[in-house]
């Protein structure tokens, strides 16, 4: 790809994520990075752009590590740098962002809603409804970049060109994406919407789901983390309530973005709430030390407003956080106190595992932390079996 075209090309990508719905800060940091790869290219010769190349420009101008998890900043970096590659080898881009408000071409439209209906039926919840909708987005947006506007014309090197169109999710993500897939044309044969089974042409992407330790933080750190936040200003009181949410009770980002008055019991000293990943209800003990850090807050710190949401951002206009803002506000207090490690995740859901692993050494039973993180069974919490050492050796033969 020579100078001429990579600036059409990342024209046509911020063309594409403006239609997409991205907002307008992602798309300036997308032309500004691009900007700044091309001045890159330009000074070292360089005609075709590869991710390589992106690889090394952010080597040179932001010291990144490809063997190490990348800060958000780099993170999202190398997202522009996909979608270039996408739209150099397939003429599309895939569309990352997840507003909930999903929009399916006229053409596909009758079959997306009835197969939606029929999954709805099986007994899928809302929340996962809305990820089924997305991933079908995505693959009709695919479609619609080859000149495929209807369903009777999908062959299986669509499929096929759709797997690979996937690469830069993860592994996990492309066998989700290409198991709605699957059951979509299943269901369109069994329809009459296509008049042939192509759900064979969309094959399992197999991983290990537990290839990865998941990350953890030592109490020690966890304690280091809370006695760093100044709790004499407002945003302080909230900060150290929400991650006292997350640290001692384990909640999910979004219970905490989504926890209302309401689902406070303070004569009972509980908290009541319908989980927002599984939609299962949750019922956990008010804890003294958090239920304290929430009336701190609530009384002193919290801008008058009309919200039910307890917790809400400090700069108007005031509204409820999201779970990207949950994201930020545990990295930039980890980074604060000398905890962003390369070798771990630092969001919310690292606080969450390191609740799970103190659990462990404190020989809570797995049932038990079940309860407490809002697993549907014990396998799931087996996964953080993995972060206790001393519980692994505990499991040692001998020779």
């Amino acid at each position: 790809m020579e100078q001429a075209a990579i600036k059409q090309t990342i024209a046509r990508v911020s063309e594409s994520m403006e239609k997409g719905g991205y907002s307008s800060r992602s798309i300036h940091h997308f032309i500004y990075t691009t900007n700044q790869l091309v001045a890159f290219m330009d000074s070292r010769g360089i005609e075709t752009f590869t991710t390589d190349v992106g690889v090394a420009f952010l080597r040179e101008k932001y010291d990144f590590d490809p063997t190490a998890i990348p800060n958000p900043w780099n993170a999202e970096r190398l997202r522009h740098f996909r979608k270039l590659s996408e739209y150099q080898l397939h003429g599309a881009v895939m569309l990352k962002r997840n507003s909930g408000e999903y929009t399916i071409p006229e053409p596909f439209g009758k079959a997306a809603d009835g197969f939606l209906a029929y999954r709805r039926f099986v007994g899928i919840i809302e929340r996962n409804m809305c990820t089924v909708t997305l991933y079908l987005e995505r693959f009709f947006g695919f479609l619609t970049a080859q000149s495929v506007m209807q369903i009777p014309h999908i062959q299986p090197h669509h499929i096929q060109g759709y797997l690979r169109f996937l690469t830069g999710f993860s592994t996990a993500s492309r066998d989700h994406m290409m198991r709605t897939v699957r059951q979509f044309m299943a269901f369109c044969f069994k329809n009459n919407y296509h008049p042939e089974d192509l759900s064979e042409y969309a094959p399992t992407v197999h991983y290990e789901k537990r290839s990865h330790l998941p990350s953890a933080y030592s109490r020690d750190d966890v304690m280091k983390l809370l006695a760093s936040i100044d709790r004499a200003n407002p945003v302080g009181k909230r900060d150290y309530a929400i991650l006292l949410l997350i640290t001692r009770l384990g909640l999910r980002s979004g219970d905490v973005v989504n926890l209302k008055f309401e689902n406070l019991s303070w004569e009972e000293n509980r908290i009541s709430l319908t989980q927002h990943k599984t939609g299962r209800p949750l019922t956990l003990p008010l804890l003294e030390d958090v239920g304290l850090a929430i009336i701190n807050y609530l009384k002193f710190g919290r801008p008058p407003c009309d919200c039910h949401n307890v917790f809400v951002k400090h700069r108007p206009p005031i509204a409820p956080g999201t779970p990207s803002g949950m994201y930020t506000l545990v990295s930039h207090r980890l980074a604060k106190v000398g905890l962003m490690k390369r070798d771990k995740k630092h969001g919310p859901h690292a606080l969450r595992h390191s609740l799970a692993s103190r659990l462990l050494e404190e020989n809570v039973p797995l049932p038990v932390i079940s309860e407490i993180l809002g697993h549907t069974n014990s396998n799931t919490t087996a996964a953080y079996l993995s972060i206790s050492v001393d519980k692994l050796r505990q499991c040692a033969l001998e020779v």
